[in-house]
């Protein structure tokens, strides 16, 4: 979920939301229109980087800084190591209401310094203007894991931090509001400069809400003619994340990393296999291996597959 609709924030984190409370793994309607394509995919080339930031860096205005500095307009990104110092964050809470069970707590501010466990980021534009949407999770100095949904303000600790990059030189990322869910969410389109008849070895996707991502995988790959490949860089949002051992809550929670392996799905050897680490309506931090065909999309799922 990105954040856009205030009127759709809520002051409480976790416990009874006042109507009936779905499984993990149940589908979500949205009150808006239904949107089609479900999935929309842009093949790119891609190149990868390993960039450093220093202490007092701000997170957000660095990342979007990259796309001038690599010369493209989309990047995924995964967050390697290193440290956050001042973090500003929201986490997923329960909506106002049964037809709008989705929404966000109101801002935290955690003061720092804290480890990096996992995040991921999309980034691209806005209005015209360069825009990130980040998730992470981070270890605190007495060993508790949290996460959330990173907001401006988000500082690199003292000993810096560390980003895999992935520039996407075919695609442009474009975050916009979504009439079927009333939250923003980023969409690929082909650049300008996008060269004529390439050969991507890269895919880019967002992926709406309803589709299980596992199977959204899969349909990718076999769009874009990948047999095997993996998923890195990716993330977005599920209805209360079903793992092969254990449960986090519906109706939201969110991917601060989503990654796996495919092979086979050109044939008939078919094997997928995907592990998440999601953020929760009490903001409690799970992770696992995503079991098949149980993780439907809640708002939205940024997915960035590359061949192998």
């Amino acid at each position: 979920m990105t954040k856009s609709a205030r009127s759709l924030k809520s002051e409480s984190t976790a416990g009874d939301p006042g109507y009936p409370v779905g499984r993990p793994g149940d589908v979500v309607i949205h009150a808006g229109p239904r949107q089609n394509p479900r999935i929309v995919s842009v093949p790119t080339r891609h190149t990868e980087h390993l960039i450093d930031l220093v202490e007092g860096d701000g997170l957000f205005d660095s990342i979007t800084g990259l796309l001038d500095s690599l010369e493209v307009s989309g990047l995924m990104v995964e967050f390697v190591d290193g440290e956050f110092g001042g973090i500003e964050y929201v986490y997923p809470a329960y909506g106002p209401d049964a037809e709008h069970p989705m929404s966000f707590t109101s801002d935290f501010r955690f003061e720092g310094p804290a480890t990096v466990h996992h995040g991921s980021a999309t980034v691209g534009a806005k209005d015209g203007v360069p825009f990130s949407h980040i998730h992470a999770s981070w270890v605190t100095e007495d060993g508790t894991i949290r996460g959330g949904h990173l907001l401006p303000g988000t500082l690199v600790g003292p000993n810096g931090m560390r980003l895999r990059v992935f520039a996407l030189a075919d695609a442009q990322l474009l975050s916009e509001t979504d009439p079927e869910t009333g939250f923003s969410a980023f969409a690929p389109a082909v650049t300008v400069a996008a060269a004529p008849d390439h050969s991507g070895d890269a895919v880019v996707s967002r992926v709406r809400p309803g589709e299980f991502i596992d199977e959204a995988v899969l349909a990718v790959c076999r769009e874009v003619g990948f047999d095997a490949a993996e998923v890195r860089a990716s993330l977005g949002s599920t209805t209360g994340a079903v793992f092969t051992a254990g449960t986090a809550p519906w109706p939201a929670v969110e991917f601060t990393r989503l990654t796996g392996a495919i092979t086979g799905a050109l044939g008939d050897s078919l094997q997928l296999s995907l592990e998440g680490e999601v953020v929760d309506v009490a903001g409690t931090v799970h992770s696992g291996v995503l079991a098949a065909r149980a993780n439907p999309v809640a708002v939205t799922c940024e997915l960035f597959v590359r061949r192998v």
